[in-house]
């Protein structure tokens, strides 16, 4: 119990032991007030008992001759001696038969008279109040010796005989009194005896707590000041020693704070000098971009020109192989023509990127015809997915016939996805559907081709990153067909999801406000 309380209490420790000294104190004199109470009655009262056996006692003694001799004139002397006592309260006399002989004083009614016969001195009967005490009166008598005794030196023999009886009637008020009396004194010395012990413990813990009071005190000042304070090294040896570990604690946390103050200063300085760096860095690279995105954009438009001339004289050659019939040397061109314009596609989408990165690229909003880009889409996709044997289809489930927005990108957004579902899917279904609804409209490219997993798709709309990009990949491509259809969707202010999984073929779905 006392435990939990110490767990509990948040009072100081110096309270704490000046309250339980001064309650051992308290309990020690309480407890020996209460024996010495208890020692000191029990003595008064056997010292009173065995006056008031002396005095009945006394009574029987001086009144043997008055029974004798029948005169109750030496008794009533005998008796008024006794009555003389303070706590005396009445006397009787009585014979062997137990008839009075002689009463003095005021006999109370509850006394009960004994008839009893004893050989001794005895309390008859006990009060709160008084002690009735009976004692036999003898007479003593010499008989002659037997005849086996006659040759004893000493031949006469002294017996005892009961004559009556004499009883007193001893009051306790006396008793009473003297028992008060030492109870409080007994009391008033355990009072004075406490104070003067919790004043001198207290004193004396209070000198014995001071310093320990006063590191309390330096330590409360620490931590509200955040100083480094230092505590007086005096007291009692335990008290000295943990001074002294909180004064070398306190030097410790000195050098270290010191240490990372340089630390931190250093810290500071490097920082700087690296934040410096880095912008200068940054800047550094940020022009750099700018210059590779203009140099792109500048030779795209070199390289785009030779290559759609190039393109532009292979169809005259062939045009003219027609004519003489040389069909050996069409075919030679017809692949000349197809890797002309593969390489005029990458051009196309390297200046795209450019442009997108140096900010030229704007958005063109015109009316587009929802029948007319189907129609183009399907011109377009249907021979390229009969090349890997695909089927394609166009479900338009849209409600809109026109909507407004970019149509060259939103074309060229569509032929990327498609064109790779077309490359990655093979004897398979590549479908388009387009619905809406309230707000936007929705353009989802389905294939049943090789698909992606979770990994691929973090890094599928990433610039220059394929899918398989080791050098034994079996589909070729620059990796910007996403990266371009993704920066085009942001322009139009929509979003580009997909959904996929390993053989089970992919899902894209660009979604688009149809009022840009």
């Amino acid at each position: 119990m006392s435990l939990t309380f110490l767990q509990k209490s948040n009072k100081s420790i110096k309270n704490q032991v000046i309250r339980f000294m001064i309650l051992g104190i308290t309990l020690m004199t309480i407890i020996i007030s209460v024996v010495t109470t208890l020692g000191v009655n029990f003595q008064s009262q056997q010292m009173m008992l065995n006056n008031a056996y002396q005095i009945t006692e006394g009574l029987a003694k001086q009144t043997v001759f008055s029974l004798l001799s029948g005169a109750n004139q030496n008794a009533q002397e005998a008796m008024e001696q006794v009555q003389g006592f303070q706590s005396v309260v009445a006397a009787r006399l009585s014979l062997e038969d137990h008839s009075d002989f002689l009463l003095s004083g005021n006999y109370p009614e509850e006394v009960n008279r004994s008839n009893a016969n004893i050989i001794s001195t005895h309390v008859i009967q006990e009060t709160a109040d008084y002690w009735l005490i009976k004692t036999p009166i003898k007479e003593l008598t010499q008989s002659s010796p037997s005849e086996e005794d006659e040759f004893e030196l000493d031949s006469e023999i002294t017996e005892e005989k009961i004559i009556g009886y004499a009883e007193v009637i001893y009051s306790k008020d006396k008793l009473h009194e003297a028992q008060r009396q030492v109870a409080t004194l007994i009391a008033i010395v355990g009072i004075l005896s406490v104070t003067i012990l919790s004043i001198v413990l207290r004193l004396g813990l209070l000198k014995l707590f001071q310093p320990l009071a006063m590191i309390a005190n330096i330590m409360k000042k620490s931590q509200q000041s955040g100083e480094h304070l230092l505590a007086k090294v005096n007291g009692a040896k335990e008290i000295q020693d943990i001074a002294s570990a909180y004064n070398n604690m306190m030097a410790v946390l000195k050098q270290q704070e010191y240490d990372l103050i340089i630390h931190r200063d250093q810290l500071e300085v490097e920082v700087d000098i690296r934040t410096k760096e880095l912008v200068e860095a940054r800047d550094t690279a940020l022009i750099a971009s700018q210059h590779k995105s203009e140099f792109m954009a500048n030779m795209s438009h070199e390289l785009r020109t030779p290559i759609q001339s190039i393109i532009g004289y292979g169809e005259l050659v062939i045009e003219e192989l027609e004519l003489e019939g040389n069909f050996e040397l069409i075919e030679d061109m017809d692949k000349i023509a197809k890797n002309s314009q593969r390489l005029l596609n990458m051009i196309n989408s390297l200046l795209d990127l450019a442009k997108i990165e140096a900010g030229k690229l704007d958005i063109t909003l015109t009316e587009i015809v929802i029948d007319e880009l189907v129609v183009n889409l399907l011109d377009t996709i249907g021979p390229l997915a009969q090349k890997s044997h695909n089927t394609f289809k166009i479900n338009q489930q849209c409600s809109l016939t026109r909507i407004t927005n970019d149509k060259d990108k939103l074309e060229q957004l569509l032929l990327n996805l498609l064109s790779n579902a077309c490359k990655f899917t093979s004897d398979g279904q590549i479908t388009l559907t387009i619905n809406n609804d309230d707000t936007y409209i929705y353009f989802e490219v389905q294939d049943t081709g090789i698909g992606l997993s979770q990994e691929q798709q973090s890094y599928i709309f990433d610039e220059f990153r394929q899918v398989d990009s080791s050098q034994s990949r079996k589909f070729s491509g620059t990796g910007l067909g996403l990266a371009i259809s993704l920066r085009f969707v942001e322009l139009m202010q929509g979003k580009i999801t997909v959904e996929s999984e390993l053989d089970k073929g992919a899902k894209f779905t660009v979604i688009l406000p149809f009022n840009s």
